[in-house]
Order: C-alpha cells, then sequence, then structure tokens
C-alpha cells in the first residue's frame, strides 16, 4: 500500500510489479478469512522472503498448530520449504491454469485476498500513516479486531439494509 510523508524512508520501499511506494502487509489467515499474523515489510521484499519470518512468528506461540497452507506461486524457496517442514507444515501451492489470461478466481487463495479487502475497509489502513511497521502491524490488527467484534454481534454492516433513511425490510 501506498505511504504518506509520515513514513520515513528507512522503512519504504518500491514493489516494481505493481508500482507502489511504501510497505507491504504479509497475513496468514484461517480459512474463514479471520487474522491469524501479520508482518509488515518494506514493499520491496518478496513474499517469498517475508513468509518464514511470518511463520516463525505465528508458530512461535504456545498452542499454535497449522497442518495445511495454500500459497500462491510466489511462496516458494529454500528458506520457505524449510520453515514450513520445520513445523510439520504441508503446503499446496494453488496455480493458474495454464493459457489463462486475466482475473480468474482461484480456490482458496481468494480466501487471503478477501480478507485483505475486509481489512481495507478500515479507513485508517488505505494508506499507510504510521512511522513504523510494527505500529502499522498493530493498525491492522485493531481493524481485524472491530470486523470480528461486528461479526460476533451480529452487526456487521449491510448495504442497504442498515441506512438510517431506509425502513427494515422483512425477510422472506
Amino acid at each position: 500500500m501506498d505511504a504518506s510523508e509520515t513514513v520515513g524512508e528507512d522503512s519504504r520501499g518500491y514493489d516494481g510489479g505493481k508500482s507502489r511506494d511504501g510497505r507491504k502487509r504479509h497475513i496468514l489467515t484461517d480459512s474463514e478469512g479471520l487474522l491469524l499474523e501479520v508482518t509488515v515489510t518494506t514493499a520491496d521484499v518478496h513474499d517469498s522472503k517475508a513468509a518464514p519470518a511470518l511463520l516463525e512468528t505465528f508458530m512461535d506461540q504456545p498452542g499454535r498448530l497449522l497442518k495445511l497452507v495454500w500459497v500462491d506461486s510466489a511462496y516458494q524457496g529454500p528458506a520457505l520449504a524449510e520453515a514450513f517442514a520445520r513445523h510439520g507444515v504441508r503446503v499446496e501451492v494453488v496455480r493458474r491454469s495454464d493459457g489463462q489470461r486475466g482475473f480468474v478466481v482461484l480456490a482458496r487463495r481468494w480466501v487471503v485476498e478477501r480478507t485483505l479487502s475486509w481489512l481495507s475497509r478500515s479507513r485508517r489502513l488505505n494508506r499507510d500513516h504510521e512511522r513504523r511497521p510494527d505500529h502499522h502491524a498493530q493498525m491492522v490488527w485493531w481493524a481485524a479486531v472491530i470486523r470480528l467484534s461486528r461479526r460476533l454481534a451480529g452487526d456487521a454492516p449491510r448495504w442497504p439494509d442498515k441506512r438510517p433513511d431506509r425502513p427494515a425490510q422483512a425477510r422472506a
């Protein structure tokens, strides 16, 4: 995501693939899309380089267990394979079919993309304003907790049903 001028040069980078200057969020979710772990790096850090640290941070906490992780083709490499093997995690790479072009929904990869979309609804996460990457990671957790608490309370905003100027509609 793009960074504002408050983000120092030492904690920002340039991602040539997406033509973005700033930081990148790396997240681990469960199969429902709930946030399990987040790491924030400079935008020039490749996914395969950040993922081992993300996995280690998650697995270092007592009681954490992963059996299977679905990843895209960017999450490959010896360091990552070693991290998965050390924790006994099976990895399945979700790939595009040969010859596929344009946007295509791929099994299991949409879960992480949906979670990133949910997090982006938080106004504070639309642009990175935090001076330190760990502060931005805490903002991501904060947005995830708000989303989870609304989901638990059954108060997730629904459009257009929750607009104050509309009468409640009867459900069939």
